[in-house]
C-alpha cells in the first residue's frame, strides 16, 4: 500500500524528531534534556570529584566547569575547555561545611557554550557507613549525605556497622552468613571473621582498636582484635544479646540482653560488673560524659535510664517501637529511632523530648556526628538514609538504598 503525500511527510517529520530527540545535546531529549548526563558533584573532605557520562558524538569540542560557593554571588570557570575524552575532575583545596555549586556545559565549536548540568557538595571530614541488608552491600555515603561513593558487595546480609574512630577502619556484621567482615578502607583488605552464628550490633573501641561483637543467634558476645584474633574466651552464655556500647571512660561495656530482660556490665577482662532488670532491652547506648546506660525496649515501647551503679533510675514511655539509640554527650542529647512510630525522637538528659522528626519510615538505627551534632538514621521502609540537625530540623535524604539496617558514622578527626 502506497502512503498519501500528506502522511508521507508525516512520517518523515516524526522520524527526524524522534532522531533529533535522540541526540544527546537536543534540549527535547528526555534523559539528557540537553546538558551533560550523569553530572555527580561527590564530597570528599577538603574536595569534590565531579564526574559525568561520556558522550559519544564528534559535533562538540568539550566540556567547562563553573563553580559558585554560597559565600559567592555568581558562578565563576574552574577549569579550562576539557576534551571530550575527560569525565572526571577533582575540585580541591576547599572549607569543609561550605556548600559548593557547580555547573558543567557543553563547549561546540561555533556556538560556544550550550547544555548545562548542575549538582551541589559541601565537603567535609564526616565518612557515613551504611549497612544494606537488601543489596547486600556496605556504603561510604559522601560527607554531606547526597549521594553514595563507594560500594562494596558480596555479603549474605549485612546488619549492622561499627567504624573505629581512630583508624577509620569498619567492621560489618554479616548476619546470615555468621561472619564479621573488618575493611580498612584506606588499602580496601577485609579481614573475615568465621565461625559465628548470626551476628548482629557491635562496637569498637578506639583506644585499643577491639570490636566486641553480638552473637544474636549464638547467645554469645565477642572481643576480636583487629586483625580478626579473639580477645579470651566469649561472655557465654548471654541470651539474645541484641546491643552493645562501651564506657569509653573504661572500656567496659554495656550489654543488652534481650532473652535474659536485663542490661550487664562487664570490664575488658568480660568479669561482670553489673546487672539490672530491663524488660526485652533492643539497644543500648552510654553517656560518656555522665557514664549512665540508656536502652530502647521495642516490645514495652520505652526507653529507660541506667546509672553506672546498675540502677533503673528513669523510664521514658510514650515510643510507638524504639530500636536505635544513641548519646551525644557533648549536647546532651539522647537519639531515638523509633521503628513502628516512624520517627526519631531526641530528649535531654532528664527524659523531656527536645525533638521530633517525623515521616522517617520505619526509623531502625542512629549514629552522631560529634563534631557537628548532626544525627544519621536510616529508614529501611523508604530505603533512605536521613541527615538531621542537632536541633531536629531535616538536613538531607538520601534514596535509592535497598534495605539499610545499619549506620555508623566516622567523624574524621584523627
Amino acid at each position: 500500500m502506497r502512503l498519501s503525500l500528506s502522511l508521507l511527510i508525516v512520517a518523515v517529520l516524526a522520524g527526524c524528531s524522534h532522531r533529533e530527540r535522540d541526540n544527546p545535546f537536543d534540549p527535547r531529549n528526555p534523559n539528557t534534556h540537553g546538558g551533560p548526563a550523569g553530572f555527580l558533584a561527590l564530597a570528599d573532605d577538603g574536595r569534590v570529584d565531579l564526574q559525568w557520562a561520556p558522550v559519544f558524538a564528534t559535533s562538540f569540542t568539550g566540556y567547562r566547569l563553573y563553580r559558585q560557593t554560597d559565600a559567592e554571588t555568581s558562578y565563576r570557570a574552574i577549569s579550562g575547555l576539557l576534551p571530550p575524552s575527560v569525565t572526571h575532575y577533582s575540585d580541591v583545596g576547599l572549607l569543609p561545611g561550605l556548600t559548593h555549586h557547580y555547573r558543567l556545559v557543553y563547549v561546540f565549536p561555533n556556538e560556544g557554550e550550550r547544555g548545562t548540568a548542575e549538582d551541589l557538595a559541601t565537603p567535609g571530614p564526616v565518612r557515613p557507613w551504611v549497612a544494606d541488608a537488601g543489596s547486600g552491600e556496605v556504603l561510604r555515603l559522601t560527607p554531606d549525605g547526597r549521594h553514595v561513593t563507594a560500594a562494596r558487595g558480596g555479603f549474605s546480609y549485612p546488619s549492622a556497622i561499627a567504624t573505629d574512630a581512630a583508624s577509620g577502619w569498619v567492621w560489618n556484621s554479616d548476619n546470615a552468613a555468621g561472619s564479621v567482615a573488618i575493611l580498612n578502607p584506606w588499602t580496601g583488605t577485609v579481614t573475615t571473621v568465621t565461625s559465628l552464628v548470626g551476628p548482629s550490633t557491635l562496637t569498637v573501641d578506639p583506644t585499643d582498636h577491639r570490636g566486641w561483637v553480638c552473637d544474636e543467634s549464638g547467645n554469645k558476645v565477642y572481643q576480636f582484635e583487629s586483625t580478626g584474633g579473639p580477645v579470651g574466651a566469649p561472655i557465654d552464655p548471654i541470651y539474645t544479646p541484641l546491643g552493645v556500647s562501651l564506657d569509653l571512660n573504661d572500656g567496659s561495656a554495656w550489654i543488652a540482653e534481650r532473652g535474659g530482660n536485663r542490661l550487664r556490665h562487664y570490664a575488658t577482662s568480660h568479669t561482670l560488673l553489673g546487672s539490672v532488670t530491663v524488660d526485652r532491652p533492643s539497644r543500648v547506648a552510654v553517656d560518656s560524659l555522665t557514664r549512665e546506660a540508656w536502652a530502647t525496649s521495642f516490645e514495652t515501647r520505652t526507653v529507660v535510664r541506667v546509672s553506672p551503679a546498675a540502677v533503673v533510675d528513669l523510664t521514658v514511655p510514650g515510643f510507638g517501637g524504639p530500636v536505635g539509640i544513641a548519646v551525644d554527650s557533648r549536647r546532651g542529647l539522647v537519639w531515638v529511632a523509633d521503628a513502628l512510630a516512624n520517627q526519631v525522637v531526641l530528649l535531654d538528659r532528664a527524659g523531656n523530648v527536645q525533638a521530633r522528626v517525623l515521616n522517617v519510615s520505619q526509623a531502625r538505627d542512629v549514629s552522631i556526628d560529634p563534631v557537628s551534632g548532626d544525627g544519621w538514621v536510616v529508614a529501611p521502609g523508604s530505603g533512605e538514609v536521613v541527615r538531621i540537625s542537632s536541633a531536629g530540623r531535616l538536613l538531607q535524604r538520601l534514596g535509592g538504598l535497598s534495605r539499610p539496617v545499619g549506620i555508623a558514622v566516622d567523624p574524621g578527626v584523627r
